[in-house]
């Protein structure tokens, strides 16, 4: 997914702006100062929202109607990457909130909590997503974790273990196509048997 324009957070503001301005033309320099943008990314607004090339020695100025017309499509078509991200940092947050909770009990328990990163892309794990370590099959979940130090590999087995929980809940339906379908093939995808221990997470599932 494209990050969304440093802008947006600002559109109504900006629209506000240009709707109640006079000018009929805008530069550069007032391109930058409205939206807050480099010079470089300011040429590149103008030009996306429909500005002439100018002649050399001549600056480059863009319509404001036309910009504004531009402004407000974007601002419509593009929004909801901001929403999504909103979403995204109030999971993030919970999440990590959750993790500090457990980890906090643990200790209070004289238990030693295993540590991983967090990320983001974990919160949007999809059972398409996971990664090569982990294979879904019919009636059956395996995790491989690749051979190293004890604690590493408790390490990796709870950071897979967390990103699978996050597929399920994201995205049910392939889960269950997968775990109900028949693979008699090994998975491509599988560590070699010679590097890798084999955690199998089996039963009946409907």
């Amino acid at each position: 997914m494209a990050m969304p324009r440093t802008w947006l957070p600002r559109a109504e503001e900006i629209l506000d702006v240009l709707r109640r301005m006079k000018s009929k033309q805008l530069d550069r320099a007032a391109i930058e100062e409205l939206f807050l943008l480099q010079r470089r990314a300011a040429n590149e607004l103008m030009t996306q929202a429909g500005a002439t090339k100018a002649k050399r020695g001549e600056a480059v100025l863009i319509d404001r109607t036309s910009l504004l017309a531009w402004t407000e499509r974007t601002f419509k078509d593009e929004s909801w990457q901001l929403e999504r991200r909103k979403e995204t940092s109030t999971e993030l947050s919970r999440s990590v909130a959750e993790v500090q909770a457990l980890r906090e009990a643990m200790a209070k328990e004289g238990k030693q909590p295993v540590s991983f990163p967090l990320d983001e892309k974990y919160l949007r794990a999809t059972c398409t997503s996971l990664p090569h370590a982990i294979r879904i099959d019919h009636g059956r979940i395996t995790i491989e974790v690749a051979e190293g130090p004890s604690d590493e590999m408790q390490q990796l087995a709870c950071q897979l273990l967390y990103e699978l929980a996050m597929a399920l809940n994201n995205d049910p339906d392939s889960f269950r196509d997968l775990i109900g379908a028949n693979h008699d093939s090994p998975s491509p995808h599988s560590f070699p048997a010679a590097i890798s221990r084999r955690v199998v997470i089996s039963g009946k599932f409907s």
